[in-house]
């Protein structure tokens, strides 16, 4: 018998009474987590919403404070101890202070000579005359005893010597031209002292010879030495500026230009404003940009203000328009065949110190003696010339020229940036500048010094 409250009752009946209120109550708990997280979900929304409403939500306070301009700032530059140097700089010509324009002449009857191939000569004193053969191109060098060319089957050749040639030699003759043949004979090694000075006798004949054989020509038949064949020159070495002509064409007028090594000269074109900084003696550095060369020298001379370029002397040797094959200007004289009494064609009279071309900017003409001859490469170049004008004797301390400050009086100060951003206004007096840098010298000494850093304008 079973009675009540015992465990078999309590598990007959326990599935039937426990089925329903366990049920109801997950039903319960499952509503309220998903209520907890949709408030969460929603609050966490509602705090983002807040959060970028807020960024886009700014005070008046705040926006004053966004749109103000930023706190100012100072540009410095460094105080810099160095050495400067005040400079002039203009533009320059480079041309020969003398040029010699030698003419071609026909070699006269006297000469009875030969070529190199052994064919006699043609042509008399006035007759046109050929290029046969060119020894010479502009640059080259030109030294005592060098053939320049061949005329008419003759050599041309240089010598050195004071007086040019103006008549034909022959034995017999005297005179310093004679006497200048000889000296130049003898420093080739063809002229042993064998006669008086400056009397062609049979032992300067006789040089003639050699020196004739040596180039490879039959000596001429008088035993003399024709005009036409000889181009003396105050100095050689030498450089040839121009050929004017070509083997087989008749030579220009002058057929060669040349100019003495060393004689080539510079004269600076100064505007006027800067007349008063440049005086004699001061350095110069000279600069051409299409060979590269560098040169040094001195201020000499300054002329006064011209439009016109100079150029220097022009002497005119050897034959003349009698004798020129090509159209041009006649030469200094005509040829002659004769002895002393002909005319001379070549005096050495030059054109004075010439004068260039004229421009529109009037400049002062400055003088500059190179501390060394110029390269022949810079003949005719247009070059830059620096006049050194003034120099510190030992370094002194600069600021950039945005530096410096001056007031209406006429002081100047520069301001000192220290830590912090503090400034200090320093008088100074300022001295030479170069490269926009400028000497300063404090008015109170110690106040400033190489390494403190100084507000710029602009």
């Amino acid at each position: 018998m079973t009675q009540l409250g015992s465990p078999a009752t309590e598990s007959g009946h326990g599935p039937d009474r426990g089925s329903g209120p366990p049920a109801v109550r997950g039903s319960r708990l499952a509503r309220r987590r998903r209520v907890l997280l949709g408030v969460g979900i929603a609050a966490a929304l509602l705090a983002v919403g807040g959060l970028i409403g807020a960024s886009f939500v700014k005070s008046p306070q705040q926006l004053a404070a966004d749109t103000a301009a930023p706190p100012p700032t100072v540009t410095t530059a460094p105080v810099v101890s160095q050495i400067l140097t005040a400079s002039v700089e203009m533009r320059g010509t480079v041309y020969p202070a003398t040029q010699y324009d030698v003419y071609a002449a026909a070699p006269s009857s006297s000469s009875g000579g030969a070529s190199s191939g052994g064919g006699a000569s043609s042509g008399g004193g006035g007759s046109a005359v050929y290029i046969s053969k060119l020894d010479v191109a502009a640059g080259d060098t030109i030294t005592t005893g060098k053939q320049l060319a061949e005329i008419d089957g003759q050599p041309m050749f240089a010598l050195t010597g004071p007086v040019p040639a103006w008549r034909d030699l022959a034995p017999g003759e005297t005179g310093p031209d004679v006497a200048e043949l000889q000296d130049a004979l003898a420093s080739l090694g063809y002229y042993d002292d064998g006669d008086t000075p400056g009397y062609y006798g049979t032992a300067t004949e006789y040089a003639v010879t050699l020196y004739y054989e040596h180039l490879g020509y039959t000596p001429p038949s008088s035993g003399g030495l024709p005009m036409a064949d000889v181009v003396f020159l105050p100095s050689l070495p030498a450089t040839v500026v121009a050929v004017n002509g070509a083997t087989g064409e008749q030579p220009g007028q002058p057929f060669l230009e040349l100019a003495a090594r060393g004689s080539l000269a510079l004269s600076g074109e100064l505007p006027p404003a800067y007349a008063g900084q440049v005086k004699a003696g001061l350095n110069v550095t000279i600069y051409d940009e299409v060979t590269g060369i560098h040169a040094t020298g001195t201020v000499t001379d300054l002329g006064t203000a011209t439009t016109v370029t100079p150029t220097g002397a022009v002497v005119d040797i050897g034959g003349g328009s009698g004798s020129a094959g090509s159209s041009g200007s006649a030469g200094s004289g005509s040829s002659s065949s004769g002895s002393s009494s002909s005319s001379g064609s070549g005096s050495g009279s030059g054109s004075g110190s010439g004068s260039g071309s004229a421009g529109s900017t009037v400049f002062i003409p400055v003088t500059v003696h190179p501390s060394k001859p110029l390269a022949a490469a810079l003949n005719g170049e247009n070059v830059l010339v620096t006049i050194e004008t003034g120099r510190t004797e030992g370094p002194v301390l600069t600021v950039p020229v945005a530096a410096i400050v001056t007031t209406a009086s006429g002081t100047s100060y520069v301001t000192v940036v220290g830590a912090h951003g503090k400034q200090t206004e320093v008088p100074v007096t300022p001295g030479i500048s170069e490269n926009g840098y400028v000497q300063v010298t404090p008015v109170t000494a110690g106040t400033l010094a190489a390494g403190d850093h100084v507000a710029v304008s602009g």
